[in-house]
């Protein structure tokens, strides 16, 4: 296990540092530069604005100092933040996003697991039909337009759910809902047909030849091979939804990590867009460990060495 981990931190490593190059080089090959505006800056104000932070310096030595800095953790200055670093920005806006994005994967766990083992239980029956139905809306209907009713119908006109911010316990559930609404459905329908799929083994059909019980079928021999794509899914669900939504977040006025990453490419902030993707990587490249890990505590048959 060790072994294998610490092989995952030397890949992370190279994963990252390819990452912070390709976006490095990717910003500046885009016309314009972070000051450039609709409105010009006087030469003289732009000027000193590129030498301020070293953008009139030869590319590869910009590199070189942001490679180096980003060795020591520093993400550098925020460009159209004076006094800001990125750093901070991230220290600001995750916990916010973190904290709604968390709330949301454990209710997406806790209900869509459950609800597609009984759906495959009950199949073609329905409680079948049914989680079927709400899967697909929650599937087909857009973050944006389940936020927005949320917002007006609970809201607005019965006053349910706070018009905005994270004031208590009641202003998470029209964010949670948003932000886990596809990921839930997702999940109820792949721990759906997963399940469907492993009961219908020759493994399961020995088991129920030789008398055993439903539950001891369900829970001890089909559930762990079930839940393999299930928790596939989950992991970089997980980075993606505690991350942020830019589209959630403005419309619940939530100040988490979306509105700074969207922001940061309209205003070319390149130190902002590296930082929050270099972030993002580091986030995701960490649950997608944990999958790997979590698949040797599920179905012990597989070692992650090989």
């Amino acid at each position: 296990m060790l072994r294998y981990i610490l092989k995952r931190v030397a890949s992370t490593v190279v994963i990252l540092f390819l990452i912070a190059t390709v976006t490095f080089f990717m910003m500046r090959a885009i016309p314009g530069g972070p000051f450039t505006r609709d409105r010009a800056l006087p030469p003289a104000v732009e000027a000193a604005l590129n030498e301020r932070f070293n953008l009139d310096a030869p590319l590869m030595e910009q590199y070189k100092d942001y490679m180096v800095n980003l060795v020591k953790l520093d993400l550098g200055p925020s460009f159209q933040k004076p006094g800001v670093h990125v750093n901070d920005i991230i220290a600001q806006g995750f916990p916010v996003s973190g904290k709604v994005g968390g709330i949301a994967a454990i209710a997406v766990i806790v209900l869509g697991v459950p609800l597609g083992i009984w759906a495959a239980l009950k199949k073609n029956k329905f409680p079948d039909y049914m989680v079927s139905v709400i899967s697909t809306l929650g599937i087909t209907i857009p973050s944006f337009v389940i936020g927005t009713f949320m917002m007006y119908v609970f809201g607005e006109r019965l006053g349910w759910i706070p018009a905005g911010g994270l004031s208590d316990w009641r202003s998470y559930i029209g964010p949670v809902i948003a932000i886990g609404g596809f990921s839930l459905a997702f999940v109820t329908r792949l721990t759906r047909s997963s399940m469907l799929e492993v009961t219908a083994q020759d493994y399961i059909r020995t088991a129920r030849a030789n008398g055993l019980s439903r539950g001891r079928i369900i829970f001890k021999h089909a559930l762990k091979n079930a839940l393999i794509p299930v928790v596939t899914y989950i992991g970089p669900m997980v980075a993606s939804i505690m991350t942020g939504s830019f589209v959630v977040e403005k419309i619940f006025a939530i100040p988490g990590m979306g509105k700074y990453f969207v922001e940061s490419i309209t205003n070319r902030d390149y130190t902002v867009i590296m930082g929050t993707t270099i972030f993002y990587a580091v986030f995701y490249v960490i649950m997608v460990l944990f999958v790997d890990i979590a698949y040797a505590v599920i179905d012990p048959r597989i070692k992650l060495e090989q």
